[in-house]
């Protein structure tokens, strides 16, 4: 038996059902040179959605032809093909693909909904992936889709519906981040000259900059007479490769001013590179790169924490002996003293702007150091300026009031004398 079949009246839309039992109705708009297709269980149900698809395309709120790529085929051109995206990002957008995003691979684009994304980001929650992947993951999911829209294969982009994007866990934003005191740095810093390549961490530590931009840093950025050095590049690694480039922000692109202790240290730094070349390398260059390892090349990012651990083991090796010296001397039993603790390297950054706020540094000028902007700072360290933000009493008798003084006169010129 064969299907169905009602031929449309003017404008009416052309109806049929389907050997499924399901009817499909479709009407041509000349207005977009489009024939536009609805299915139902029923005729009446079929002409309603017709009617509601045609609405929302001539809206805007859909397209007229469904996209026939799926999401994963398409993520991948527009990984490569998207311009302004370094090496670096595209393979780590082409990891978070591959690993995190497996649950809209075989979706064709206009099936992602706001409700798949929050579907997909609690199950990263639930599967305990950090706050920087599944940030990471709507970062890439919004960038795709939204190119979608631009390319017009969707009408919206459900990626930046308001709510979508994954919250940190409770409490995140307003965590302290970790890092030492003073005192610690102090036994840090002491125990530097006794590991190899420890200058690397004594300069984050007194300087505030970024492990890439340190790596990356070479001798004919840094002005000794003037003090100054000016970030030029970073160093970074992902997935076992070494990237080296430009800063991605303008804030990240600037001159750190340094210290006389600083200078100090690349003084040093620079007078061991020469004599270790000399010996091992005599008819070689000298390394353009301020930390270079033996090959002239910088350290990979991961060996800084390496060396921080090492440095951290050591000092605290000095805690213990003191302790044990103190005891020897009164006759006492050793006193259990605190350990350091092992941070992470981004932890010196943190720890220079606690020590600079500590000394009264206005916090415009330390975000103009660290390459942030002000707003940042004041965000991630504002346990740091709370005496900032507390409200002084109103004092109303510092001055006398200038109209209540008759020991001012005033000049002909209008001045006071």
């Amino acid at each position: 038996m064969l299907p169905k079949r009602k031929k449309a009246k003017n404008t009416q839309a052309n109806a049929r059902q389907k050997p499924s039992g399901q009817w499909e109705v479709s009407r041509s708009l000349k207005d977009i040179g489009k024939r536009i297709y609805a299915t139902a269980p029923t005729e009446a149900k079929a002409r309603k959605l017709l009617d509601l698809k045609i609405a929302a395309i001539r809206k805007g709120d859909a397209v007229a032809t469904r996209p026939d790529v799926t999401f994963h085929a398409f993520a991948e051109r527009v990984i490569q093909d998207r311009e302004g995206l370094g090496r670096r990002t595209r393979d780590l957008y082409t990891t978070i693909l591959r690993l995190y995003l497996k649950p809209l691979h075989n979706l064709k684009l206009d099936e992602i909904k706001p409700e798949t994304l929050r579907a997909l980001y609690a199950r990263l929650r639930r599967d305990d992936y950090s706050d920087t992947v599944r940030r990471h993951c709507h970062v890439l999911v919004r960038m795709v889709l939204e190119t979608a829209r631009e390319d017009g294969k969707i009408a919206k982009n459900p990626a930046a519906v308001r709510g979508i994007r994954p919250k940190p866990e409770r409490g995140d934003d307003n965590r302290t981040p970790p890092a030492y005191t003073r005192s610690q740095v102090e036994l840090l810093l002491r125990a530097v000259p006794e590991i190899t390549h420890g200058e690397i961490v004594e300069f984050l530590l007194r300087t505030g900059m970024r492990r890439g931009e340190a790596l990356a840093l070479k001798w004919d950025a840094v002005d000794m007479l003037g003090a100054t050095a000016e970030v030029r590049a970073t160093r970074s690694m992902t997935l076992g490769t070494i990237y080296e480039g430009s800063p991605k922000t303008p804030q990240s692109r600037r001159k750190v001013p340094l210290s006389p202790e600083t200078l100090r240290l690349l003084r040093e730094v620079k007078a061991k590179n020469q004599e270790r070349q000399a010996a091992l390398y005599p008819d070689e260059p000298q390394s353009p790169y301020v930390f270079p390892l033996v090959n002239g090349q910088p350290p990979r990012p991961d060996n800084v924490r390496r060396t921080l651990r090492q440095i951290v083991d050591r000092a605290n090796e000095s805690l213990l002996e003191e302790a044990k010296r103190r005891a020897a001397e009164t006759g006492a039993t050793v006193e259990k003293t605190d350990a350091i603790p092992l941070l992470k390297v981004h932890a010196l950054r943190h720890t220079f702007v606690s020590l600079m706020a500590a000394q009264g540094i206005r916090l415009e000028v330390i975000a103009q150091w660290i390459g942030d902007k002000p707003a940042t700072v004041m965000q991630v360290y504002l346990h740091v300026f709370k005496q900032d933000t507390t409200m002084p009493n109103l004092e109303l008798d510092m001055k006398p009031d200038p109209e209540e003084d008759d020991s001012e006169e005033e000049n002909t010129d209008g001045s006071l004398s």
